[in-house]
């Protein structure tokens, strides 16, 4: 009997090898992709692995109008350039397959694990995906990892591979065909071509956010006044704020501030209260992706990466989860033992070890497939992460052991004073009782003012009365991190896709901005010209009830091809009144935005890639606006050469995907990044001057080795900025 057990990722495989393997694996290779042998429970058991989706959908024929559904799934580097190593890894599943007498799936436990592992099976082993069985764990630890081999389901889920598998039809026939829609508007108008792209989040998304931009501008400030008492006990200075807040007429701040003046001021009543407040609850993704942006200012896309890595080194549990919830039977205990190892812990390990029960706080959020974010007790090495590594497991680990720690107290003051009737607030607060904030206090903010002992009835010694003339300022722009809270209160995206959709906004120019979200010109354009002719495309209404669908087939409770029919039927409908208003639409881009006119030369600039196109050209960029919404793959080449293949230098050391020379979309300098961004985020810089040549060669870790050539000069040079050849020229 050989079993062969998918991965989803070649580290994941080598994790998994080592847990289950009765002494050490094999390592061996087909081609490039290394893969794992070795003998359990009387099996010979193969592990191999996938790098995530092998295959994805295409159109059956090649055709460049819309409306276009009759998509197939095809090996990823038929879909999309630049995705040439998927083809190893698909040769090598293949080759095992026919050695293999039974399979199990162990990518991710989610819909996109599900359907890597549901494609691979079907396309790449040939294998009926119903006779698979699954492997479920939540963390990469050799105990999770038997426990999932010792209790394999006899199936794969498939409410999630079919919930899956209708996301991404659904996303393909809506981003696809609205990017073609744009595209073809802004032809139809200008005779140009320029590549624009929506889908089916991506506009609610952006629509929220140029209803925040709207709002902003519209906004008129609001003047108005605020009253403050300065006074002085034991030598130090202390400012009371009216008990009215804001006043709206100067003439009547004017009056208070006369006749508070005349006083006699004194302690009218003081208020002191003491309240508990419990640790925060266990972190789900979203709620860690906030947390990062507020301590670290990390963009929630970078803190998916990074909580990705630490799972894949069996460092935490799975971070794509809306659970608030610590699994029953987790080892608390033993991983809190573990964690006592680690210097900056210690003391507050050893303090929850002392305690007879372990009980940790937990919020109301539950999610069927994987429990809250927690640390695994595998401790890191001195030196193995990087400081943002470092930075997000410190997070996750204070607040896991925060959840087991008394509440803290805080203390509020309110002293009230009266100056002939009129009375002013003076309010101090601190923490008396530290509790949970020992562990996880740098991560929280709580304002300390310290107030001395005041007395009902004593005199108050006033310095001065005054009043302060303010604005009503506008709402403020959203952040990343509330971007990602709001798609969550409207139900759009999923835990998994919601940082990917607001990076695609940022590709595409829609926004700018990384602490504070500004909607551009050409975001202003897209939401406005579909919301005037085509307001389904930008709805949060449609978009959700799609949602709730898929969340239905993953129940089991909705059929996934009439929801994909469904879907398909109210497209149709929606791109028949595009196609109607298509030259208003298209005119709407060019011509207007809501900050004024813009010409459309002056548009077609700032969006950097209106040009006048060859045939072959013209197909070029249809191909780019065939990336999936989300991808990130649309919209990467240089800005007003949208039909240039881009220059591929040499291989990645990461992933082995091709690096190739791309242009920033804004500043239009050059760089060089991996073609399989987003999954992989290698870069390196590059000279701004010179013809860049390729070389075989290779030099700092992989780093290729390129040739500049300026005028009558070259030279050779690494694209490791570290390298010291690099320094020197």
């Amino acid at each position: 009997m050989v079993t062969l057990i998918i991965a989803e990722k070649p580290n994941v495989a080598r994790k998994i090898a080592y847990a289950l393997a009765e002494g050490k694996p094999v390592r061996k290779t087909i081609g490039k992709v290394s893969y794992y042998e070795f003998t359990r429970d009387g099996k010979r058991v193969i592990v191999a692995p996938a790098v995530g989706h092998l295959f994805s959908l295409a159109p059956k024929v090649k055709t460049y109008g819309y409306p276009i559904f009759d998509i197939e799934w095809v090996p990823v580097y038929v879909a999309e350039k630049g995705k040439s190593y998927a083809k190893d890894y698909i040769k090598a599943l293949s080759t095992l397959s026919k050695k293999a007498d039974e399979f199990i799936v162990a990518c991710d436990y989610d819909t996109e694990g599900e359907v890597i592992g549901y494609t691979a099976l079907k396309y790449a082993c040939g294998v009926d995906p119903s006779k698979a069985k699954r492997m479920k764990f939540s963390a990469l630890t050799k105990a999770d990892l038997l426990k999932a081999w010792y209790n394999v389901e006899p199936t794969i889920n498939f409410g999630m591979a079919d919930a899956g598998i209708a996301r991404h039809v659904l996303d393909w026939y809506w981003g696809v065909n609205l990017s073609r829609a744009l595209t073809s508007a802004i032809k139809r108008a200008s005779g140009k071509w320029m590549v624009l792209s929506t889908g089916r989040v991506q506009g609610p998304t952006l629509k929220f956010l140029v209803d925040r931009e709207k709002e902003i501008e519209n906004f008129k400030p609001t003047p108005y006044w605020v009253i403050k008492m300065f006074l002085e006990k034991n030598g130090e200075q202390y400012t009371a704020t009216y008990e009215k807040e804001r006043i709206l007429d100067e003439e009547e701040a004017k009056r208070i501030v006369e006749e508070a003046k005349k006083g006699p001021a004194f302690v009218e009543k003081v208020e002191v209260k003491q309240q508990q407040r419990k640790p925060p609850v266990p972190f789900d993704l979203g709620t860690l992706q906030r947390e990062a942006y507020s301590a670290f200012g990390y963009s929630p896309k970078k803190t998916l990466e990074i909580a990705q890595k630490l799972y894949e080194r069996g460092l935490q549990s799975y971070p794509r989860t809306s659970s608030q919830k610590l699994p029953k039977n987790l080892n608390l205990r033993g991983i809190i033992q573990k964690l006592a190892h680690l210097p900056e812990y210690k003391p507050f390990a050893h303090e929850l070890l002392g305690k007879e029960k372990l009980k940790p706080v937990e919020g109301k959020k539950d999610d069927p497939a994987h429990p809250a974010i927690y640390p695994t007790g595998e401790l890191p090495k001195p030196g193995d992460l990087t400081k943002d590594e470092g930075n997000i497991y410190d997070l996750v680990v204070r607040r896991f052991l925060a959840l087991f720690m008394e509440p803290a107290v805080r203390e509020t003051m309110k002293v009230i004073i009266n100056s002939n009737d009129h009375r002013f607030i003076l309010s101090g607060a601190r923490t008396v009782k530290e509790g949970w904030l020992k562990v996880y206090g740098k991560y929280v903010k709580f304002d300390e003012v310290l107030l001395p002992a005041f007395k009902e009835g004593e005199p108050v010694k006033v310095l001065q009365i005054k009043r302060e003339k303010k604005r009503t300022k506008p709402p403020a722009r959203y952040s990343p991190a509330a971007v990602i809270k709001k798609m969550e209160d409207l139900g759009i995206g999923t835990k998994a896709t919601r940082a990917q959709i607001l990076e695609t906004l940022y590709s595409r120019g829609y926004i700018e901005g990384k602490r504070k979200i500004k909607v551009t010109p050409l975001g202003m354009r897209v939401v406005e010209a579909l919301e005037k002719n085509v307001p389904d495309i930008v709805s949060v209404e449609l978009t959700r009830a799609f949602e709730e669908k898929m969340e239905g087939i993953m129940a089991g409770k909705a059929d996934r091809e009439r929801v994909i029919e469904e879907s398909k039927n109210q497209l149709v409908k929606i791109l028949k009144v595009f196609k109607e208003k298509e030259m208003d639409i298209g005119r709407m881009l060019l011509e207007t935005t809501g900050t004024g006119a813009t010409s459309s030369k002056s548009a077609a600039k700032k969006a950097g890639a209106v040009k006048e196109l060859s045939e072959e050209e013209e197909r070029e960029v249809q191909r780019a606006v065939d990336g999936k919404e989300g991808s990130g793959n649309a919209g990467n080449a240089k800005a007003g050469n949208p039909g240039k293949k881009p220059l591929v230098i040499g291989k990645c050391p990461k992933c082995g995907g091709d690096l190739v020379v791309r242009y920033n979309r804004k500043t239009g300098k050059r760089f060089v990044g991996c073609s399989n961004w987003p999954k992989c985020d290698v870069t390196y810089p590059l000279l701004q001057r010179g013809e860049i040549i390729p070389t075989d060669k290779t030099c700092c870790g992989g780093a290729p080795v390129v040739k500049i050539r300026e005028g009558k000069r070259e030279y050779e040079i690494c694209v490791d900025m570290n390298c010291k050849e690099w320094r020197k020229k």
